[in-house]
């Protein structure tokens, strides 16, 4: 790394980074991949979904416990340590109980040792140390933090749109009146817009025969430029949504601190988030789903240059996901599912760049070495054998899992459908419209409603 700008301490070591990463990511550069382990069985955890939405890079930073790493911005002299394992007895502890916890009963350690009370009390003091939830704060951390701010209140809307990729800016420019367009991303087009840009620019020209693809980076970098010229759209970037109440507000957090909106109409489109499959150690650090590659190849720039990715799975995210890491640098992998049906452009372009493909293939499971993906091993469905392919990375690409938390929290009716990714409205589709039993308009739109970024293709190349 040349003319490092920032310094941090890692567990006591300094380690060069570039300003504006992640800590996570900056980690990920210096080979630093377990971040921390599950609290049952002492699993190693790391960067898994990259945007706030899991426990697997919890940390201890500046003296304060549990602080999500893949959001917190590395700066000059920033203390970061992993918090789990504190007792020197942790650690082997931890990699005692991963190897046999598949022969202890479900939840012995409240089974366990509960009379007499001292001796309970005793279990729980041996145990403790091995659960990665953290010290309490350091007592400078806490007596230096500032008392939180006040929320401000952003007043009432017409429409409040959640989402700021295809779907959501579609609803905002479809919009009447006063509109306000919340999204965690710092510009419009969604989680697939930098990755679009960044594989586009990339040696080669990647996206050259990704005809698809290069439609919907264009159908994205025009619906933002409308709704940066449209009057009625106020953009919220940065904010993500914490929690919504009945009848009709959310509450939002950004830079400034916490927030609240109200609205006669909300439009729910916050996307999906990755889902990694069912197979063998599919929790090892290293395996990612598209957007979390997105994120850390894109927002957080991690190093990929040689190492070797395995980009697993079908649909237009798996191409996506494979011509960003050619873009950034990465030896490209391309483990193609029974069910893919690429066009031959796709396929000549991949030739044409020097990925390696593989057909036909559905993985069995993830090999680790010191903590880490090593290997990826399949099922190629034919003779019975079990190819591997050495990685430094997995991304699986499938169907995401639509989120839903927010248009459940207003009162929307939905259901659990495994064929559309989890829970979304009853009736199928891209899009569905109605009212919550508290009577606020509500709509859910896109990926959110189970829709798929296929299905979207499929809309803007008709």
């Amino acid at each position: 790394m040349a003319d490092p700008a920032v310094t941090i301490l890692f567990e006591g070591q300094p380690l060069a980074c570039r300003p504006g990463q992640s800590v996570a990511a900056a980690l990920w550069d210096h080979g630093v991949k377990v971040l921390s382990h599950s609290p049952k069985y002492g699993r190693p955890r790391g960067a898994s979904c990259a945007r706030g939405h899991c426990m697997g890079c919890l940390m201890r930073i500046d003296g304060v416990p549990n602080v999500r790493a893949c959001h917190t911005p590395v700066h000059e002299g920033l203390r970061v340590a992993r918090q789990d394992a504190g007792a020197a007895y942790g650690r082997p502890m931890q990699s005692a109980l991963s190897g046999t916890g598949h022969l202890l009963p479900v939840g012995f350690y409240y089974k366990w040792f509960t009379k007499p009370a001292a001796l309970s009390k005793l279990f729980m003091r041996i145990i403790r140390p091995v659960t990665g939830i953290g010290r309490l704060p350091d007592e400078a951390a806490w007596r230096a933090a500032p008392p939180p701010p006040r929320s401000r209140d952003l007043g009432r809307w017409d429409t409040v749109v959640v989402g700021g990729g295809a779907a959501g800016m579609a609803a905002a420019l479809a919009a009447e009146g006063r509109t306000l367009l919340i999204d965690d991303a710092a510009h419009g087009g969604g989680q697939r817009r930098e990755a679009l840009d960044l594989a586009a620019a990339g040696d080669g020209d990647p996206l050259a025969g990704l005809h698809r693809l290069r439609r919907l980076r264009a159908l994205l970098h025009e619906r933002d430029a409308l709704v940066a010229a449209a009057p009625h759209v106020t953009r919220a970037p940065s904010t993500t949504v914490v929690g919504c109440y009945q009848p009709d507000m959310l509450l939002l957090r950004d830079a400034a601190g916490l927030s609240v909106a109200r609205a006669d109409r909300i439009v729910w489109a916050a996307g999906a988030l990755d889902q990694l499959g069912l197979f063998d150690d599919h929790d090892l650090p290293g395996i990612l789903g598209p957007r979390a590659l997105y994120r850390l190849a894109g927002r957080d720039g991690i190093d990929l240059r040689g190492r070797a990715v395995v980009v697993w799975g079908h649909g237009p995210d798996q191409w996506l996901c494979a011509a960003l890491l050619h873009a950034r640098g990465a030896r490209v992998v391309l483990a193609l599912d029974p069910t893919a049906a690429p066009d031959e452009n796709a396929l000549a372009t991949a030739r044409r760049l020097g990925w390696q493909l593989r057909t036909g293939l559905r993985p069995l499971a993830a090999l680790g070495r010191a903590g880490s993906l090593a290997a990826l091993r399949f099922d190629d469905g034919r003779n019975g054998t079990r190819p591997e392919s050495a990685c430094e990375i997995a991304v699986i690409c499938g169907r995401g899992k639509p989120v839903y938390d927010g248009a459940y929290q207003l009162g929307a009716d939905l259901v659990l459908d495994p064929l559309r990714g989890g829970y979304v409205p009853r009736a199928a589709g891209g899009r569905w419209d109605g009212r919550t039993p508290a009577g606020l308009n509500l709509t859910i739109a896109g990926e959110a409603a189970g829709a798929t970024l296929a299905d979207l293709l499929e809309e803007v190349t008709a």
